[in-house]
């Protein structure tokens, strides 16, 4: 028997717990015998929870992935269930996946069960099919987007039906932790301890946890959870298929299973890699350590080596300007226990904690006088742009409209600092920012741990071989994590870039 592929797309995640795979691979392996064809088991493709309206056809991977097995064996039939398994957008299933086969495979054969003749994109029948189901799927979606916008403005607030997160069951319409919910807060804390996406995932499938699609762990998967703000207790929902693109934002919507705090360490520690480099790496004091002599950072210099089964390392802090080395193992022993002993002593002193305070308040107006010159600057070039208007000069006329976008952009930037500031006050208030230290130095501490209580308390380290080490420690926690100079170079703004006659003006704070 001559062989096909079938192909199965389910759309959304209410058609799993239906029968819609089973039936559409009933109807391909029907039609696939009356036509004297075989689709083995390995050859049937099914493309899960994916829309063909919302993703043209180049973006649905599996249905990629069916192109390029047909082109590396060379079989030029495939069985769809139906014309809206191809394509709810009427084109581009014809654009990236028919026309290109057509030209690699001449002698293309793409089926439905529901008609004997193979699909032709010129045929007048085909194309008034991929038509009506992609105005089926517009009246569907304008709809959905109707109801979703009426159930989100209803005075009695309830959670819209979609899929219910991992770590939380669903009951009347509400959010409720479930057995998975400590999980969530496990993979939130190790994260916010520098701990890798991937190596995350690798401790859940090590300790045969079992992951939300009851298959392993993978880092996509600890992103998406590590990205989603509902586990801070907000229900945020975007409909970016709206017309108006409205976004609904309720905090404190359900029961959260991390402290917010959490999220915002995570970024910080994000911010510090990327000043100071990673965070896995066994030289802890990377880009902290100052020669005394020159003045020059040190590097790293790692010549470790392996032979006969056997590990050797050979792992120096080098200034190369001075030409000297420092072993990483003699430093560590000198410096680790000065720096966790200033770290124990400072987060049980309440100057600490006075100062750090005082500094997000200083942080917090500064925002707030930003955002007041940016939002006199939008209103000085809505006036510029009404001027333009009248004037009938559109590159003015333009050039305003695009500052107002720049600064409002800086202004929503500045409000979510300005969120994070509050949410690590609040942690402050409780004493849990500081108690996570406590707690931390009365253990075991990982590679990753070490590193960030060094980035987070030595601001910097003059050494020399003939000089005893000088630790310089950061007075206060936040000052390098939520810096108030990078407030004063507020990014989004390129007045280099503008038309002279549509320079940012305003007073300077």
């Amino acid at each position: 028997m001559t062989l096909a592929f079938g192909y199965i797309r389910r759309s959304s995640y209410k058609q799993q717990d239906n029968n819609s795979v089973e039936i559409q691979k009933a109807h391909i392996l029907e039609y696939a015998r009356r036509k004297g064809l075989s689709v083995p088991e390995e050859f049937i493709i099914i493309e899960d929870v994916t829309s063909a309206y919302s993703k043209r056809a180049s973006q649905r991977k599996e249905l990629m992935r069916l192109k390029g097995m047909m082109v590396e064996t060379k079989i030029p039939t495939v069985i769809f269930y139906e014309e809206s398994r191809m394509d709810r957008t009427a084109y581009t299933f014809v654009l990236d996946f028919y026309r290109p086969l057509k030209v690699v495979i001449p002698n293309i054969l793409v089926y439905t069960t529901n008609s004997e003749d193979p699909f032709n994109p010129d045929n007048e029948q085909n194309k008034i099919a991929l038509l009506l189901y992609r105005q089926e799927s517009e009246i569907k979606s304008s709809r959905a987007v109707g109801n979703l916008i009426a159930h989100l403005e209803a005075e009695e607030k309830a959670r819209p039906g979609s899929k219910v997160p991992y770590g939380y069951k669903q009951v009347k319409k509400m959010l409720t932790p479930n057995e998975d919910a400590e999980i969530v807060t496990f993979i939130y804390y190790l994260h916010s301890w520098g701990v890798s996406m991937g190596k995350i995932a690798s401790i859940l499938n090590e300790a045969e946890v079992i992951s939300p699609s009851g298959k392993t762990w993978r880092t996509s998967t600890i992103e998406n959870i590590l990205k989603n703000p509902v586990y801070t207790g907000a229900l945020i929902w975007d409909i970016k298929k709206s017309k108006t693109g409205r976004k609904y934002e309720f905090q404190d919507f359900h029961e959260p299973l991390i402290n917010s705090s959490l999220k915002q360490i995570s970024n910080i520690n994000i911010q510090l890699q990327k000043s100071f480099g990673r965070l896995d790496t066994p030289f802890f004091f990377l880009n902290k350590l100052t020669c005394a002599d020159c003045g020059n950072k040190l590097a790293n210099q790692n010549g470790s080596t392996k032979r006969n089964g056997i590990s050797y390392q050979y792992q120096y802090y080098v200034c190369r300007n001075c030409d000297y080395k420092l072993a990483i193992d003699e430093l560590h022993e000198k410096l680790l226990p000065q720096t966790f002993k200033h770290v124990q002593s400072s987060i049980t002193a309440q100057k600490m904690k006075t100062i750090s305070e005082s500094y997000l308040t200083q942080f917090q107006q500064s925002i707030k006088n930003n955002i007041a010159f940016l939002e006199n600057s939008i209103d000085k070039a809505y006036s510029k742009g009404c001027i333009a208007i009248e004037q009938g000069d559109k590159e003015l006329e333009e050039a305003a409209a695009l500052l107002q976008l720049r600064y409002q952009a800086s202004i929503d930037d500045l409000a979510s600092y300005s969120k994070s500031a509050d949410e690590l006050k609040g942690a402050l208030d409780s004493d849990a920012f500081f108690h996570r230290f406590n707690h931390l130095l009365n253990a075991s501490l990982a590679i990753t741990e070490k590193r960030l209580i060094i980035l987070y308390f030595v601001d910097e380290i003059l050494i020399s071989p003939e000089k005893p080490p000088k630790l310089i420690f950061c007075e206060n926690f936040f000052e390098q994590l939520l810096p108030l100079d990078k407030l004063q170079k507020q990014r989004g703004i390129q007045p280099d870039k503008l038309p002279k006659h549509i320079q940012p003006t305003g007073d300077k704070k």
